[in-house]
């Protein structure tokens, strides 16, 4: 269940999660000594990957025939000092079609920021993403109305152009990006580089402060990607571990069905920006995550999984001095 868990997504690849096991159940504590101060000073980000990793650690219980109950927040909303999440078992029910597939998915799920082929995403899958969202209690919306798509490119712009002159957030990049081997941050094979401006709708966080990591040859014409809101009617503690959940759940369906994903979230992440974006989106609520999704050309290899950190080292067993 932990090393299901901790195959989540978490921004620049922090895992800012820890699991003690109490009891007759697994707790989910917040690692705040992995919370990126300059990029997600709030800790809303952090939140969302502990989310997402609550999400993967239900799942690898359903597959196996266990009903987890969950409960978010016993001691409070005050994620850096209390507990995010205890999750229990309290029954047996065969695992569904879907959640064996989402489990599945969960080590071929990862972020590709490539350009993608130039095909939409169909209304089908729209809608199983949107299912996706809800089975978590957020929202999700893929804007096809032009104008809105333009006022996101516009923000998504601005915050990039805010985090490039941005030196502490540079710096803080730089102390997670990895050019040897390692259990966490962002490894070379993530970072997309070009000579060449992209020639996309929607522009990319720039994750290359270390060095070039090679040349891709790119069509000219823009890549037009689909691109998924993921939000919640409110923004409290647990409103963003749910808007977690709901970002894995949609995740690990889009893998299932074939489709590639990165996040585009710096136009939320940026101190002051997530009003407007809410403005620019029509108050639909808090968007809590802006991912892009589409398909990759057919001759393209798949980049597999970031390393993650062991089991042994996000894992404490209550009334033990070792790890487990």
């Amino acid at each position: 269940m932990v090393a299901a868990a901790a195959a989540a997504p978490s921004i620049h690849n922090t895992q800012p999660w820890l699991w003690r096991l109490e009891g007759d159940g697994l707790t989910l504590i917040a690692d705040s000594s992995r919370q990126l101060d300059i990029a997600d000073p709030e800790g809303r980000q952090l939140l969302l990957s502990c989310g997402a990793a609550l999400c993967n650690a239900q799942l690898a219980l359903r597959v196996r025939g266990l009903e987890p109950a969950v409960e978010l927040l016993p001691d409070g909303g005050d994620f850096r000092s209390s507990r995010l999440a205890t999750v229990t078992v309290v029954g047996q029910r065969p695992a569904t079609d879907t959640e064996r597939a989402l489990v599945e998915a969960i080590p071929r799920r990862y972020t590709d920021r490539r350009p993608f082929a130039e095909r939409p995403l169909p209304d089908e899958a729209v809608a199983r993403l949107r299912e996706a969202a809800e089975a978590h209690g957020a929202w999700l919306t893929a804007p096809t109305d032009p104008d809105l798509r333009v006022q996101v490119s516009v923000l998504l712009s601005r915050a990039d152009w805010i985090e490039e002159h941005n030196d502490d957030y540079r710096k803080e990049l730089a102390s997670w990006s990895r050019t040897a081997p390692a259990a966490d941050g962002i490894p070379r094979s993530a970072v997309v580089h070009s000579d060449a401006p992209r020639q996309s709708e929607f522009p990319m966080r720039d994750l290359d402060v270390v060095g070039e990591a090679g040349t891709l040859l790119r069509d000219p014409d823009v890549e037009r990607p689909g691109i998924l809101l993921i939000g919640t009617e409110a923004d409290t503690t647990a409103d963003r571990l749910r808007a977690g959940e709901a970002m894995q759940r949609v995740l690990l369906t889009a893998t299932a069905l074939g489709l590639a994903t990165s996040p585009m979230s710096q136009a939320i992440d940026v101190e002051g920006m997530r009003e407007q974006f809410r403005a620019a989106t029509g108050g639909l609520g808090h968007v809590q995550m802006i991912l892009r999704a589409g398909y990759l050309p057919s001759d393209t290899e798949p980049l597999g999984p970031t390393p993650r950190r062991r089991v042994d080292d996000v894992l404490d067993v209550a009334g033990s001095d070792e790890r487990a």
